[in-house]
């Protein structure tokens, strides 16, 4: 959760989101931000977020950490280090799924 001064200038609002429920576009003020953007800017975890006006400030409520995609790159590094192999990894985070090499043997 971030708070920043919204002042009469900072008026935000969601425009977009993307297939995933992510911020896709938002507008704050006279400025039009990407949902990556925005979050690396106000330093948020996630750009799963909502905006909120209270008072003369806007809070952010952020779901999740990261991009969205599904791996946990922090968690895949600790599994590799740890001598398991891609395919255990993939599988790890990606259930449900079957690999198969689309290039040939």
């Amino acid at each position: 959760m971030a708070a920043a001064k919204s002042g009469s200038s900072a008026i935000a609002s969601i425009i977009d989101l993307t297939g995933s429920g992510r911020v896709d576009k938002i507008r704050i003020g006279s400025k039009t931000l990407t949902g990556l953007v925005a979050r690396e800017k106000l330093e948020l975890r996630s750009a799963n977020f909502t905006v909120e006006h209270k008072g003369d400030k806007l809070l952010f409520k952020t779901t999740g950490y990261g991009h969205g995609v599904g791996l946990c790159q922090y968690g895949a590094n600790g599994m590799a280090k740890e001598g398991r192999k891609y395919k255990d990894i993939l599988t790890h985070y990606y259930t449900g799924v079957a690999l198969r090499n689309i290039f040939g043997s």
